[in-house]
């Protein structure tokens, strides 16, 4: 009688050979022959489960997802108000063992985005989710405009992804974290809610 497989596991075991062949051999290295290779057998222990390259990255990529939600619910418990915006940012940018090759299969669906309708879909979807993150928070810290803020957040933090991936000696963690912080901390809030350092929209 055949083992029972659970396909949970299966899947989390697939999404760390992604991660283990995308930082061995890049981003587009990704294939179903090459992350079935990587867990030592035939294609179809990958196709089983997932049918497409574009399943395989989001199947990788959800799985770091849930790992980066629990680290935000752990870096949003207890700040205060005018805190949780900076903490969100700095949340974006830590950058753990997996989180270079993540933000490359990131970067390896926005490359493929107009040729892979699933790949489109996940990018927007996720985005999205990003960007009303960025503008709750930014309306929570008490920024005059939290919209405008929001989106220059988030070309930073996006942009930061592209830059570390081109020239890492040159933008590293510490270097992307110094320009994007204090690039947003001199946007102005309220009197009531500014925090040191930043702006003050005056009367």
């Amino acid at each position: 009688m055949p083992r029972e497989v659970d396909a949970e596991q299966r899947l989390a075991d697939i999404a760390a050979a992604t991660i283990r062949v995308a930082r061995s051999a890049g981003s587009h290295a990704v294939t179903i022959r090459s992350v079935a290779k990587e867990l030592g057998g035939s294609t179809t222990l990958v196709t089983n489960y997932l049918p497409s390259r574009a399943a395989l990255i989001l199947n990788a990529l959800d799985r770091g997802r849930d790992r980066w939600q629990v680290a935000l619910d752990e870096s949003l418990a207890g700040a205060a108000p005018a805190d949780r915006f900076a903490a969100v940012i700095e949340w974006s940018l830590t950058t753990g063992p997996d989180e270079p090759v993540l933000r490359a299969l990131i970067l390896e669906i926005v490359a493929n985005a107009d040729r892979e309708p699933d790949l489109r879909t996940a990018l927007h979807r996720e985005s999205s989710a990003y960007q009303r993150l960025l503008v709750e928070e930014a309306r929570v810290a008490g920024y005059v405009d939290p919209e405008h803020v929001a989106g220059l957040a988030y070309l930073l933090v996006r942009g930061s992804y592209v830059a570390s991936a081109e020239d890492p000696a040159r933008w590293d963690e510490a270097q992307l974290r110094e320009v994007i912080h204090a690039t947003l901390a001199v946007q102005p809030r309220t009197r009531a809610d500014a925090a040191p350092g930043a702006h003050q929209r005056t009367t």
